[in-house]
């Protein structure tokens, strides 16, 4: 199917298109060398993942459910719960994609990447809705040992279809278009989308997809486990960005980087977590609740140990009660 065989959504408008006219969506990679849509970069599932992103479109979910698209059926068909390592996406993206892809849209395709090559898409694929992402963790690939892969969590299904050819979608996209909305942007979070969504690089200026990357691992992403294990991320774990990082767990430090940081996505990473607020994505906000944790952990001063022994003559009686002399009793303190 050609690009101009089906009408595009509206919120895919803003994405730029391949020589051949495909929107080129957010999870796939690019390069010097061009769009890649056989490949998935892992650093972009990990950008949409810290803001909420589908991976389609590139915008945020909203109250929108966060869709998956199974090519294997679960045991007894059941939706309930899934780990997967696709990042979700709205369902009108979602619908979009299994017409235009080739993969998604025929029974038997074959998948062509160096991971999966020859694997055949089967005669039905289940796509199910979820109210909200609950967990994102960074996980073995399962395909390459050494290779690790951005997993996302998705329980309380809200809706489900199953499919075979992509003209059994037809109907369910028509009334998707009838009924799309328009998806309103903050300043801070027009600013990253923008740059993320870039496949070209401004002469002199830094990739604008990667410094995007490098803003999420300073708004929290940077604390997940196994994050640096991620293809491309050994770039973000020096020192700098671990100092930029905690920085940004402080409504000060997030002040000051909205209004003085160098880097464009910095600052827009920064305002954007100025206007959530306590409104973070699940992921987000238990990374960095972690990263409170240690940073706490590694700067708080080490408290004296106090009680018997140390505040206590080693001769008075312990205050434990055990009616011993405080220094035999507890010499190094309670």
């Amino acid at each position: 199917m050609k690009p101009g065989d089906i009408t595009i959504p509206q919120r895919l408008g803003h994405l730029s298109r391949d020589p051949r006219g495909y929107p080129v969506i957010a999870t796939v990679d690019r390069g010097t060398d061009g769009v890649d849509f056989g490949s998935i970069d892992e650093d972009r599932k990990l950008v949409l993942a810290t803001f909420d992103w589908c991976a389609v479109c590139g915008l945020p979910f909203r109250d929108e459910a966060r869709w998956q698209f199974a090519m294997n059926m679960p045991e007894g068909g059941s939706v309930d719960a899934i780990w997967s390592g696709e990042a979700p996406v709205h369902e009108i993206c979602g619908v979009y994609a299994a017409q235009i892809c080739p993969f998604l849209s025929s029974p038997g395709a074959r998948l062509g990447d160096d991971g999966r090559r020859g694997q055949r898409r089967p005669a039905s694929v289940l796509a199910a809705g979820y109210a909200g992402t609950d967990a994102v963790e960074i996980k073995s690939s399962g395909l390459q040992d050494d290779m690790h892969v951005v997993h996302f969590s998705h329980t309380s299904a809200v809706d489900r279809f199953t499919y075979s050819d992509r003209s059994e979608l037809h109907d369910r996209y028509e009334e998707l278009l009838t009924a799309e909305t328009h998806i309103e942007l903050s300043p801070g979070e027009k600013t990253l989308v923008d740059r993320f969504n870039a496949t070209s690089t401004p002469p002199g200026e830094d990739d604008p997809g990667a410094t995007v990357t490098g803003a999420a691992v300073m708004a929290g992403a940077g604390y997940a486990r196994n994050v640096f294990r991620l293809s491309g991320m050994k770039t973000f774990q020096g020192p700098s960005y671990a100092t930029i990082a905690a920085a940004f767990l402080t409504d000060d430090g997030l002040h000051k980087a909205a209004e003085t940081f160098p880097d464009e996505s910095g600052r827009a990473a920064a305002q954007w977590l100025l206007e959530q607020g306590d409104r973070l994505p699940v992921a987000l906000a238990r990374w960095r609740a972690d990263g409170m944790a240690q940073t706490t952990g590694r700067t708080a001063p080490k408290a004296r140990p106090t009680g018997p022994g140390r505040a206590v003559p080693k001769n008075a009686a312990c205050p434990c009660g055990s009616g011993r002399k405080a220094g035999r009793c507890h010499p190094a303190g309670l």
